[in-house]
């Protein structure tokens, strides 16, 4: 009897330390999920790479921020059918790219590996910042590799701290936002690619007469030669590339140093820093600030990058096929973006023809308000661009309120305080205007999101307006943003 009751007990106990042990190991998971930063500086490229299709990515993109602020898989796609993913992290050191690409080697084989070879000449250090070594290595999975990587990532004292990565983010409570739990970027339609947007005019470097070659550190050059034998004993192309900044003397030193590696191993390499008029990369309109190009930028350079891919290397054309439609979703994206960024600059510069060019776009919801004081259009040469989105000659009175879409006009009003709902599938898309009475503005305000069937419309992009002129923004239904705020 006793041995029957201790043995049940002892039963209860173990299956009681299962259960806690099941308990804890569920909450560590769903604080490190949550807690940790939703970054697209390394962390959303790796969770995303593993929502890839299996087989699906043939030109593999390796490195610092230069290549997902550079290389844009949506022209990669759209101009050469190039199944592209951009695997980097920023300020990227050789010994993180090297545990990148083998971790992408359980899951792809590329018909290229693209390496980009900056971080040296920019970020000449051993170990990283904690932010840095943050969002290059907690994106990889638990596993060997990322067990590797943080070990070769962190001094021998820091590691069983690195190791977990609660004891980094522990103190992101107070920072938590609703993009914590939804994880809004990791998706297989996204591909890595994060442009930044800024326009900084610089002059262009030259270091054509740069013959000096810098110094790499030991484990630099230890872990370069063990991305070249692990790319190579895979039997896989490897590309090595220099993307355009405003690069100096002494940074081109340590590359010319790393293309010496490369012809020992005869490995191609393209110094962009020596291509700009290929390009046809202009400093006072393509660049975002001293270390990255801006979506003109990285357009230009991705189109010559994607053109030496293509004529170089056997890549297949994907589109059309069903197994990519990932890779459209991506181009669109990046289409759109693009556009946004050119919406942006035209409202920027004043230039009223191109902005109301731009807007004809089938993805795009116009909302265009008409204010009680308004004179008149001033330059009848707009008046085509204008009906062409739907806002007829005949529609325009003294005061107006228009929802426009594919060229034609979804809703209007003619009274002096507005709201209007257009449905997009399962979104409501919201307009509001109402007129400050203390001041010379017209409220217009934007909140296109929420279900239908009576949920709450929330968190409206709010846009003033004078009283004296022809305005304009826009929703993408693509990119699920309100932008473009402009008067004509």
């Amino acid at each position: 009897m006793f041995r029957g009751v201790s043995r049940k007990r002892f039963i209860q106990c173990i299956i009681s330390m299962i259960i806690i042990a099941a308990v804890f190991t569920t909450t560590v998971a769903v604080l490190d999920r949550v807690l940790l930063i939703k970054s697209e500086d390394g962390i959303e490229q790796m969770k995303s790479f593993y929502l890839q299709p299996e087989g699906t990515v043939d030109a593999l993109f390796v490195g610092s921020s230069h290549i997902f602020c550079h290389v844009n898989t949506g022209i990669l796609w759209d101009e050469y059918g190039i199944s592209g993913y951009d695997l980097a992290g920023a300020e990227q050191p050789f010994w993180n790219s090297y545990y990148y690409i083998k971790e992408a080697l359980r899951y792809q084989t590329p018909k290229v590996i693209v390496l980009d070879i900056t971080t040296p000449g920019i970020r000449p250090v051993d170990i990283q910042p904690e932010n840095w070594f943050i969002t290059n290595n907690y994106g990889i999975r638990y596993g060997k590799n990322r067990f590797d990587s943080i070990k070769a990532s962190t001094l021998k004292q820091s590691f069983p701290r690195l190791l977990v990565p609660l004891n980094s983010t522990h103190g992101r409570y107070v920072d938590l936002t609703e993009e914590d739990f939804v994880e809004n970027d990791c998706s297989v339609n996204y591909k890595g690619f994060d442009p930044r947007e800024t326009i900084v005019a610089y002059e262009t470097p030259d270091i054509s007469g740069v013959t000096e070659r810098g110094e790499l550190s030991e484990k630099e050059e230890e872990y370069l030669r063990m991305i070249i034998d692990l790319v190579q004993g895979n039997g896989i192309p490897l590309l090595f590339i220099s993307s355009p900044y405003v690069v100096t003397a002494d940074e081109q030193a340590k590359y010319n140093t790393i293309f010496d590696i490369a012809d020992e191993y005869g490995i191609p390499y393209l110094d962009y820093n020596k291509l700009y008029d290929e390009m046809g990369l202009d400093f006072e309109t393509d660049i975002a600030e001293v270390l990255h190009l801006n979506r003109s930028g990285n357009g230009k350079f991705t189109r010559h990058l994607g053109k030496y891919l293509k004529d170089n290397y056997e890549l297949t054309d994907h589109r059309g096929d069903d197994r990519y439609v990932s890779w459209d979703a991506d181009a669109l994206i990046q289409r759109q973006d693009n556009l946004k960024f050119d919406i942006e600059q035209a409202a920027k510069n004043g230039d009223s023809a191109e902005y109301l060019k731009l807007l004809s776009n089938d993805k795009y919801v116009v909302f265009c308000t008409i204010p009680a004081g308004y004179g008149g259009l001033s330059d009848a040469s707009l008046l085509p661009a204008i009906e062409g989105l739907g806002l007829k000659m005949d529609m325009f009175k003294e005061l107006g309120a228009f929802v426009l879409r594919s060229g034609k006009c979804a809703a209007r009003s003619y009274d002096k305080d507005v709201k209007m709902t257009v449905a997009d599938g399962a979104r409501r898309l919201a307009f509001v205007r109402y007129t400050d009475e203390n001041s010379d503005m017209m409220m217009n305000l934007v909140r296109v999101n929420g279900m239908r069937n009576g949920q709450s419309m929330k968190g409206y992009d709010n846009y003033s307006m004078p009283q004296d002129g022809l305005s304009f923004y826009v929703y993408d239904t693509v990119l699920d943003q309100a932008f473009g705020g402009y008067t004509i």
